[in-house]
């Protein structure tokens, strides 16, 4: 695109590179949020997740006696 001839460059527009785009911004609010969440969640929870908390590691069945 051509400038017209009468027109000087402008240097503050020139200078500045341009800025993040919105989607940008926004992914990382929400990252941000979920991650807080998490956090909260965790530390309000004990912390106590994973796959063996459904596995039922630690529980002993009762032992039948035959009589």
């Amino acid at each position: 695109m051509a400038r017209p001839a009468n027109s000087e460059p402008d240097a503050a527009s020139e200078a500045t590179p341009p800025g993040v785009p919105r989607w940008v911004r926004v992914s990382a609010v929400v990252v941000l949020v979920l991650v807080v969440v998490l956090v909260l969640v965790m530390a309000l929870t004990g912390g106590e997740h994973g796959p063996g908390l459904h596995t039922g590691v630690g529980i002993v069945a009762p032992i039948a006696r035959s009589q």
